[in-house]
């Protein structure tokens, strides 16, 4: 079986040694060797890590900050609705999301549209959208699509958010518990089919509630298969 050294993954990542030692430690990877500092990943500890750590592919003309925010707007065909909820996506802070998107609104590879929004009431926002009409968008596409925000680990207890209150109108609010009503708020997105409920489900239910969701009663083919594929991707 090939291994590979903390000094290659970081490489591979384009991260420090002490990061990925770090994210191994804290994953419980068993591929410490001696009482020394050598590390043996094998392939599948290397993906853990990836997905737990991220990567920023290098991208000329872009700091890898710029690379990952555009890269969450590109992942985001709806645009996202501000500079914090960017750097949720992107992985990074506040303040270095709202640095990299003048810098791109300079560019020309970023743009913002005004509109109104339905979320939990009609609610006027400024949407930021990766500008895929950009000169060279093209080549710099699929360099985006490799980009990987660190994974975020989800708080115990959750809620619906309020932006997507209106998908719930008629539902009470014990209803609207991730914990204790996953499955109903899976089979709730199915059946309204709304693009930016979904997305939120997608990263926020447990695959169980998905695979709950697809053996409903009254469910149409497409929506149980979506159910099905939502799940497997969890």
């Amino acid at each position: 079986m090939d291994t590979y050294s903390a000094a290659y993954v970081a490489r591979l990542l384009r991260t420090s040694v002490p990061r990925v030692v770090r994210a191994a430690e804290r994953l419980g990877l068993e591929a410490r060797r001696g009482s020394g500092s050598r590390w043996e990943l094998t392939r599948a500890m290397v993906d853990r890590l990836s997905r737990a750590l991220g990567y920023t592919p290098p991208i000329d003309g872009l700091s890898d900050l710029e690379v990952k925010v555009l890269g969450a707007l590109a992942r985001a065909p709806l645009g996202l609705a501000s500079a914090r909820v960017v750097a949720g996506e992107a992985g990074v802070s506040p303040t270095a999301a709202s640095k990299a998107l003048r810098s791109l609104d300079q560019k020309r590879l970023t743009y913002r549209e005004r509109t109104t929004i339905a979320a939990g009431r009609a609610r006027a926002v400024e949407l930021l959208h990766a500008n895929r009409m950009a000169p060279g968008w093209l080549e710099l596409a699929p360099r985006l699509a490799t980009v990987r925000p660190p994974a975020r680990e989800l708080p115990r207890r959750r809620t619906v958010p309020p932006r997507l209150g209106h998908l719930f109108w008629n539902t009470a609010p014990s209803q609207l518990d991730i914990g204790s009503a996953g499955s109903y708020i899976a089979r709730r997105l199915l059946t309204t089919g709304d693009l930016e409920g979904l997305a939120w489900g997608a990263e926020n239910l447990p695959a169980a509630h998905w695979e709950d969701a697809a053996r409903a009663r009254g469910l149409d083919s497409r929506a149980r298969a979506l159910a099905l594929n939502l799940a497997r991707a969890r």
